[in-house]
C-alpha cells in the first residue's frame, strides 16, 4: 500500500470518527443524555467509546476497501457514478457497524447478549422505525460530502487541494524538482491510422494505465498536453529509490503486461521516450475561472528539450549529467554518455545520459 492510500484511509478515519461523534452528542442531547430503553446500566462515556472505537475499526475497514479495490474497479467510471456508488457502498457497511454497536450496548443494559430475543427486538425496532431513514439520510451526506473532498483531490492532482487550502504557494516560492516530459512515440503516424477518436481511446487507455505508478513512485502529475504528460518529483522523493528513473520502466512492464489487450484494441503495442533533468522553480498558483498550480523556470524546457532529441540518437529514456550525478544507478542500470549536446533555447550545451534497465542476463 502507497503513502498516498495511506493518507487516504487516514482522512475517512479522521472524518468518519468526527461524524460518529457529532452524531452521537446529537442523539444524546435529544435523549438528555438518559438511555432510550431505560436501563439503569446506561452510560454515556461507554456509548461514545464504543461508537468511536467501531468509527476507527470501519473506517480502515472502508478506506481500505476504497483504495485497494472500489477505487480501481471504477477508476474510468465518472466521478457522478463514482461518487453514487461509493456512498452506497460507505453507508451499507455503517448501518451495519451501527448496528452492531446499538446491538452491544443494548445487550450491556438487558445485562443479556447481543442475540437475545430482547436485544434483537429492540433492534428491529430502531431498524422498521423513521430514525433509520434519518441515519441513512445522515450518513449519506456525511459520506457523500467526505468521498467529494477525495474525488477533488484526485481530480487537482495529489496534494495540490490541500496546497490550495493551506495558500502553500499562494505567493510564490522557489524549490528544486525534478521533471519528466514522458511523449508517445510515433504519435503521428498512430493518430493517422486509428483516426481521431480511436486514438483518443488509446491515449486514455495509455494514462489509465499510468496512474499505479505514478502513485507507486510518489510522482505528481503536472500536464496531460496531447499525448504527452509532465510528471514531477520534489528532489529527495524522486531521487529515492531511483523513482524517477524506477517509474519509466515500471510503466514499460506495465504495458507488456497489457501487450494483449493494447494488440487486440489497437493493432500494435505503445511505445514511450521520455526526458528528465533536474533544477529549481518558482511554484505559484495561477488563474481566477481555472486555477492550477504552475511551475516556472529553464528545467521545464530543458527536459523537454531532452526528449525531443530521444528520436535522433534512438534511445528511449535520457536524463541530464546533473540529475546522473544525484542518482545510484549502478546496481540496476546501464548508463551511457551521450555527450554535450546543443539544446535549442538553451545557451550553452547540456550533457545527458542514456539509461537503460539490466536484465539478469546483463
Amino acid at each position: 500500500m502507497t503513502k498516498t492510500q495511506i493518507y487516504k484511509i487516514l482522512f475517512l478515519i479522521i472524518f468518519l470518527v468526527f461524524s460518529t461523534i457529532f452524531i452521537v452528542f446529537y442523539e444524546a442531547i435529544l435523549m438528555g443524555f438518559q438511555s432510550e430503553i431505560g436501563g439503569e446500566n446506561y452510560n454515556f462515556l461507554r456509548v461514545l467509546v464504543s461508537a468511536i472505537v467501531a468509527a476507527i475499526i470501519g473506517a480502515s475497514i472502508l478506506g481500505s476497501i476504497d483504495v485497494v479495490f472500489l477505487s480501481k474497479i471504477l477508476r474510468k467510471s465518472s466521478f457522478g457514478l463514482t461518487l453514487a456508488i461509493k456512498t452506497v457502498v460507505y453507508v451499507t457497511l455503517i448501518i451495519i457497524f451501527v448496528s452492531i454497536v446499538r446491538m452491544y450496548l443494548a445487550a450491556v443494559e438487558f445485562h443479556s447478549t447481543m442475540f437475545s430475543q430482547e436485544v434483537i427486538e429492540y433492534h428491529l425496532d430502531f431498524l422498521f422505525s423513521p430514525r433509520i431513514i434519518i441515519t441513512i439520510i445522515y450518513w449519506g451526506m456525511s459520506c457523500t460530502f467526505g468521498l467529494f473532498i477525495l474525488q477533488v483531490s484526485d481530480k487537482f492532482g495529489q496534494g495540490v487541494l490541500l496546497n490550495f487550502i493551506l495558500g502553500k504557494y499562494h505567493r510564490p516560492k522557489e524549490e528544486e524538482r525534478i521533471f519528466m516530459f514522458l511523449d508517445l512515440k510515433s504519435s503521428t503516424v498512430y493518430a493517422e491510422k486509428l483516426g481521431h477518436i480511436k486514438y483518443s481511446q488509446l491515449i486514455q487507455d495509455c494514462f489509465f494505465d499510468l496512474t499505479e505508478v505514478v502513485v507507486k513512485n510518489e510522482a505528481k502529475i503536472y500536464q496531460y498536453v496531447g499525448d504527452e504528460v509532465v510528471l514531477s518529483w520534489e528532489c529527495n522523493r524522486g531521487i529515492s529509490h531511483n523513482n524517477c528513473i524506477k517509474i519509466f520502466f515500471d510503466y514499460k512492464d506495465v504495458i507488456a503486461k497489457r501487450s494483449k489487450r493494447y494488440t487486440n484494441e489497437y493493432g500494435f503495442v505503445p511505445e514511450f521516450k521520455a526526458g528528465l533533468s533536474v533544477g529549481f522553480v518558482t511554484v505559484a498558483e495561477v488563474g481566477v475561472l481555472k486555477k492550477e498550480l504552475a511551475y516556472h523556470g529553464a528545467v521545464l524546457n530543458t527536459a523537454s528539450r531532452i526528449q525531443g532529441v530521444c528520436n535522433m540518437y534512438d534511445k528511449s529514456l535520457l536524463i541530464s549529467a546533473h540529475l546522473e550525478k544525484m542518482l545510484n544507478l549502478d546496481s540496476f542500470y546501464k548508463k551511457e554518455l551521450i555527450g554535450s549536446i546543443e539544446l535549442k533555447g538553451k545557451q550553452h550545451p547540456v550533457e545527458i545520459f542514456s539509461i537503460e534497465k539490466l536484465t539478469d542476463s546483463d
